[in-house]
């Protein structure tokens, strides 16, 4: 249950100094059209630049002309609410190996990232999704702008159980009927699919010009493979399929390398897509994920 760290107040009291990196949208001009619905707007002042004709004498600074004997027109920048969606992987192999632990691994960083977009005054939420009973589910929160409102996702956070089956393509099929505007997207999961389907999730919502962050999660003892000698008899989480593998030191190394083999791609799918890939892998590195590695790839800022 390491998702209930996530409403802490010395786990919170650390992540007080970081925001999140949001690279696109979130400024323009002002009188400058943006795409999208635009849910907040503030103005903030950027720069001066000396008076030419045509310019708006509103925006004439009288103070500096009094003291430097210049007309010089303040400009401004527009600054606009993103929206901010964590995507949370809440399949059956997020919950395998149960000592791992992996999707409250996956909660914790996503309740940690909604803390810090809410300190921004951006409107976030948390949608964990799975293939169950035949039909992709997504469960949604509200957005939450403010950070005093929190703790109004524990209940939420706290009650999400690993139960399905990943299609990361049927999620984005029903995410993109939402038709919401450009935003930030943080994708969390094991990515244990075929690359196929991760590549067509994330071809499409990049797409839709969504700024996208995939944060790869995998437990120690998943990622390591120190498994027990001899024969083991092996059920995928999530199809229900059973295999008898004997496991041995050459098997243990052929299985660490098919691990990196599948972290690489992924990460080389996403920097030729400019998606920020996050490699997270043990729970045990949760406050390095956090305040080194999301700063060092410019998660957070």
């Amino acid at each position: 249950m390491l998702e209930v760290r996530a409403f802490e107040p010395d786990f919170l009291r650390r992540l007080d100094r970081l925001a999140l990196a949001i690279k696109r949208a979130r400024s323009g001009r002002v009188g400058q059209r943006t795409l999208g619905r635009i849910q907040g707007i503030g103005i903030e002042l950027e720069n001066f630049k000396s008076y030419a004709e045509g310019d708006d004498l509103r925006f004439l600074d009288w103070n500096a002309m009094a003291r430097l004997d210049d007309l010089l027109i303040r400009t401004y920048r527009a600054t606009r609410q993103v929206e901010v969606t964590i995507l949370i992987d809440a399949s059956a192999s997020m919950g395998v190996p149960k000592t791992d632990d992996k999707l409250g691994f996956a909660l914790l960083l996503g309740s940690a990232l909604a803390y810090m977009g809410m300190g921004e005054s951006d409107a976030v939420r948390i949608v964990t999704f799975a293939m169950r009973r035949g039909a992709m589910q997504l469960a949604r929160t509200g957005f939450y702008s403010r950070r005093e409102l929190y703790p109004d996702l524990k209940p939420f956070v706290l009650g999400v159980r690993p139960e399905g089956i990943t299609q990361l393509a049927a999620m984005t099929d029903q995410l993109l009927l939402e038709r919401r505007a450009p935003g930030l997207l943080v994708l969390i999961s094991d990515f244990l699919v075929d690359p196929a389907d991760y590549e067509n999730a994330l071809t499409r919502l990049a797409a839709a010009r969504h700024e996208i962050k995939a944060i790869h999660v995998m437990g120690d003892h998943e990622s390591s493979g120190n498994f027990s000698a001899g024969m083991l008899r092996l059920r995928d989480s999530e199809s229900g399929t059973i295999r008898e593998v004997a496991m041995t030191a050459d098997s243990a190394d052929r299985y660490r390398r098919r691990v990196e083999t599948m972290a690489q791609r992924l990460r080389d799918f996403c920097q030729r897509h400019a998606i920020t890939y996050v490699r997270a892998f043990g729970a045990a590195s949760v406050d390095q994920v956090i305040t080194r590695e999301f700063p060092r790839l410019g998660v957070v800022v």
